[in-house]
């Protein structure tokens, strides 16, 4: 008995997470990369079945609208809120959510900072 995985990388989209006030002004650029191990009910692979494993169309969506939607002042609240919002799409039983926040203030150059969040279902 195996187990099947989706994974999303490096989706891109500009936000306003963080703690100070310029940064929920201007915003930033972050990326996220998501790991989903499906649950048991998931027989898409023995089927080929739509119904019978995650959506992935519907998985960005999910995680594009809490992006640029919502306001997060700290990296790790943004990735506990994606796992939490992915678990409740049903059918995963463990979501690897990896934040990475483009950071420009600390070094001459810009810098990625990544804030990576793992959660069970149950």
């Amino acid at each position: 008995m195996g187990t099947t995985e989706i994974i999303l990388r490096d989706l891109a989209f500009y936000g306003f997470h963080g703690v100070y006030p310029e940064e929920h002004d201007t915003g930033t650029h972050f990326r996220v990369d998501v790991r989903v191990v499906l649950g048991a009910v998931c027989t898409g692979h023995d089927d080929d079945v739509i119904d019978h494993t995650l959506n992935y169309e519907r998985l960005v969506e999910v995680v594009l609208a809490l992006g640029t939607n919502t306001r997060c002042c700290l990296v790790e609240r943004l990735a506990q809120t994606m796992c939490e919002a992915i678990l409740a799409l049903g059918a995963v039983a463990l979501v690897d959510v990896t934040v990475h926040k483009r950071l420009t203030s600390l070094t001459p150059e810009p810098l990625w900072i990544s804030v990576r969040r793992v959660l069970e279902a149950g």
